[in-house]
């Protein structure tokens, strides 16, 4: 995927009902290694994703072709990420989706900057893809993100059972869509 859009995205994400906050989305640099360390720590990730793992041995995004991006505030303070990967669900490149995800820093939660960044980077991947899907998923326990998927646009389509592995048990995820034609 080009790089040369991710600099320019700026602008106001509008929550169902309310104003979203001024975000900014750009390629995580060298630059970003405080933020990477926080987010690997156990009270950054929270119980929806504290993984057996050490850091080293998770896979990164661009293994399976795609990227992670800082969330910024309009003042240059970053407030967490969002990584995504492609998803095939057919050989030809009309039938690549794209799986997001995200992580947002502590301080910065409930304030709907989770829901606008979801929003912004299926909007940017929409414009700067032929995919007709973006995707997301997360436990069926973890309620405020399911609410944020629901506010950024996504559907919730069904349960995937036993998809994820964590904490030395198989859980369960709810998947959420959103495709080009959606609203």
């Amino acid at each position: 995927m080009p790089s040369r859009g991710w600099a320019a995205i700026i602008g106001t994400v509008h929550g169902s009902h309310r104003r979203g906050p001024d975000l900014r989305l750009r390629p995580l640099g060298p630059q970003d290694r405080e933020l990477s360390a926080q987010v690997g720590q156990a009270e950054v990730a929270g119980e929806w994703d504290s993984f057996d793992e050490s850091a080293e041995d998770m896979l990164p995004s661009a293994r399976f072709g795609g990227a992670t991006l800082v969330i910024e505030l309009a003042d240059g303070t970053a407030a967490g990420v969002v990584p995504y990967i492609r998803v095939p669900y057919g050989p030809n490149e009309r039938s690549l989706a794209y799986r997001i995800g995200i992580t947002v820093l502590p301080a910065h939660r409930r304030r709907g900057v989770g829901a606008a960044a979801q929003r912004m980077l299926a909007d940017q991947l929409f414009r700067e893809s032929r995919a007709n899907r973006v995707e997301a998923d997360t436990d069926v326990g973890n309620i405020p993100e399911q609410r944020a998927l629901e506010r950024a646009g996504f559907t919730r389509e069904g349960v995937v059972r036993g998809a994820q592995w964590r904490r030395g048990a198989w859980h369960d995820r709810i998947l959420y869509g959103r495709l080009r034609s959606d609203p």
